[in-house]
């Protein structure tokens, strides 16, 4: 008999999605699922950090790959953009308590790679699935249904009071667990309470066992490393710092190739901060061997054509500094009637991600905790034969 399935409680679920969401049209081509670009409403109540602020200073600095103050403030003029369902102009101040309604947004997302999400696991309670490179697990700022998430919902019905347990970068694949977290019994059992570790993290160390899989550039040391450097978000960059939260990963090496100078390294996790692994593993001298961001080593052909990708931190596909005309992924269209620049690439067939240039060789093979334990296969890139 499957166990009781507890939904969110009145007042505790989370913020419903933005208004007047479309039901996705997926296209598959060149081994790249893409999604009609549609028209999408949204609705936000002003957050405190958005007072005192103009709307188009809120929604350049909140959504900086997809817009700009000059297309807010033209959305503003056509009645696009309302303020307490009313139209304001452009300097108005926003004040605590006030909604901020988008309307008639022309969405693109960026596609990600074909490749199926395979089902681990999965009862009522959670589904345990194995994440492929290229996809972000929850919706953001640039997609929405071209998420895991979204993609597990439309693909196999999974029920919408499943939410992630564990969060995994997009160019990152492996385990992620969904679970009714609202239930207590299913959150202690995903989420149990922190443990100390020898390492004095104050109770920071998950009590879940993580363990990922990396290929690193160089000879890796054949002991075992415990890496203990705090890690810092700061200005949407993530770094080493010494003002930064507690985190510790140990290392393992598995094998080293001198042909091409790579290791393979299992990594364990005792806490989960954002590029955990590859922060560590780069501040050790021994960067994944593809990671665009912290191996400066590693070009691309976007690297390429954008030589200071690397420099800026910048972790999407697209970087921040094209021009704002060519911007890919803005919201609305230049005018009302002009079609955007990426319905005019989409048109033509040009500019296409490359699905090789959405991945690294970073993988989470086993997450495990008391009573439960989710595991998936190894990477092609663990034989050193495998190059890209």
């Amino acid at each position: 008999m499957s166990p009781k399935v507890v939904h969110p409680r009145r007042g505790r679920a989370p913020l419903p999605p933005p208004i007047e969401m479309p039901e996705p049209e997926y296209c598959f081509k060149d081994g790249l699922r893409s999604v009609k670009p549609y028209c999408q409403s949204y609705l936000a109540h002003v957050k405190q950090r958005w007072v005192n602020r103009t709307v188009p200073q809120v929604f350049a600095s909140e959504m900086p790959r997809r817009c700009t103050e000059t297309m807010i403030i033209e959305a503003m003029k056509r009645g696009d953009v309302l303020v307490n369902n009313a139209v304001v102009s452009p300097d108005y101040i926003l004040k605590g308590g006030e909604s901020l309604r988008s309307m008639n947004c022309h969405r693109h997302e960026p596609p990600v790679p074909d490749t199926p999400i395979r089902i681990l696991e999965r009862t009522d309670d959670y589904i345990a699935f194995d994440k492929p490179h290229g996809i972000t697990v929850h919706p953001n700022e640039l997609n929405h249904f071209n998420t895991a998430l979204e993609i597990l919902r439309h693909d196999h019905n999974i029920p919408t009071y499943m939410h992630a347990v564990n969060r995994l970068d997009s160019v990152t694949s492996g385990v992620v667990i969904l679970a009714n977290v609202a239930d207590p019994a299913i959150r202690l059992r995903f989420q149990p309470p922190a443990v100390d570790s020898d390492g004095g993290l104050d109770g920071t160390s998950s009590a879940v066992e993580k363990e990922y899989l990396c290929r690193v550039v160089g000879e890796f040391p054949k002991d075992p490393i415990i890496v203990k450097e705090p890690i810092l978000q700061r200005a949407g960059k993530v770094l080493v710092d010494p003002t930064g939260k507690a985190s510790e990963t140990r290392f393992e090496r598995k094998w080293f190739d001198q042909a091409t100078n790579t290791s393979l390294v299992s990594c364990f996790l005792s806490t989960g901060r954002q590029h955990q692994i590859r922060l560590h593993a780069a501040h050790l001298g021994h960067p994944i061997v593809n990671d665009k961001v912290y191996n400066p080593s590693y070009k691309t052909d976007l690297a390429s054509q954008y030589p200071d990708l690397t420099a800026s931190g910048e972790t999407r596909f697209y970087p921040a500094h094209i021009p704002e005309e060519l911007q890919p992924y803005m919201p609305y269209y230049i005018t009302p009637t002009t079609p955007c620049h990426k319905c005019k690439e989409e048109r033509d067939g040009i500019n296409a991600p490359n699905p090789k240039h959405m991945k690294i060789w970073l993988r989470a093979i086993r997450y495990q905790g008391p009573d439960w334990k989710f595991e998936v296969d190894m990477p092609d890139w663990a034989d050193p034969a495998v190059l890209e």
